[in-house]
């Protein structure tokens, strides 16, 4: 007798933004892990949307189509986009914008690294877009500058240091038009990250945000509880997932929250709202 499969993951990353599974690995992995659906949801790229959805009808498995945009609010705050068209002008639009300033803040602090006498290979930075602070402070490692990653952050990385650069970011407000524009379901990530989880919430709401991420990694029973009283009290979609990077967050398996697949329904028809708005 076939087995029923009970769970969801709307949070996970491929090759194509820092995780180290390719789309099409990653949706055989969510089946062997068991999942009805897996969400890919790439930060600033939908690179891996359309392959993962080739992938999961092979494998049987729906692949949500998404994406996670990091925009700036006191800080930085993170954005899913479920059920995204990729291939909207709109949404492809921002995440050029988003990669072409990802890419300059790492060449920038190559530069000012430089500047101190410490020279990187620029050519990875130039080729991957997705690199970032962690490969920079890996490679200060590697040249023996540093003893550790957390020292490479406090020498030079972090905010205040000699080399930090500040990255460009959307606005909240332009984070979540872009994602309706794109037909997506916008989910607030991991809120727990956040130091006033509810005044944030409270203003984006007004923004259009639809839901949020209650099931996380680092949310403890008491955290998933409060992010659930919010949703209750907001009327907001409820969604979760793992955060799946494959070995660059080896302690975090691919379904890890068992998220019950009950809670795909209600962001699919928010989709559905959406599609029909946009046609009217």
């Amino acid at each position: 007798m076939k087995r029923t499969i009970m769970y969801i993951d709307l949070h996970a990353h491929t090759t194509c933004s820092d995780g180290t599974l390719t789309p099409e690995a990653l949706v055989r992995h969510a089946q062997t892990c068991g999942l009805q659906a897996v969400a890919i949801t790439d930060h600033d790229t939908v690179a891996g949307n359309h392959p993962a959805m080739k992938e999961g009808i092979t494998c049987s498995c729906e692949v949500v189509p998404g994406v996670e945009l990091s925009a700036t609010a006191q800080g930085t705050l993170h954005i899913l986009g479920l059920f995204v068209d990729s291939h909207n002008p709109s949404l492809r639009e921002a995440t050029q914008f988003l990669q072409k300033n990802r890419k300059q803040r790492n060449l920038t602090i190559l530069s000012r690294l430089s500047e101190q006498g410490i020279t990187i290979d620029r050519e990875p930075f130039v080729q991957n877009a997705y690199l970032g602070r962690p490969h920079i402070a890996q490679a200060l490692m590697d040249r023996g500058i540093v003893d550790s990653i957390d020292e490479a952050f406090q020498h030079f990385l972090k905010k205040g240091e000699s080399a930090y650069v500040e990255r460009v970011k959307l606005s909240p407000q332009k984070t979540l038009q872009v994602i309706k524009q794109a037909g997506g379901v916008s989910i607030l990530a991991h809120p727990i990250t956040l130091p006033h989880p509810e005044e944030v919430l409270t203003r984006l709401l007004s923004c259009g945000l639809q839901g949020i991420e209650v099931y996380y990694p680092t949310h403890s029973p008491q955290d998933i509880e409060y992010f659930l009283h919010l949703a209750e009290t907001y009327e907001l979609l409820v969604t979760g997932g793992s955060d799946f990077h494959g070995s660059h967050k080896p302690h975090i398996e691919l379904g890890c929250m068992q998220v019950p697949a009950s809670l795909l329904e209600p962001v699919r028809k928010a989709h559905q709202a959406l599609k029909q708005t946009s046609t009217q």
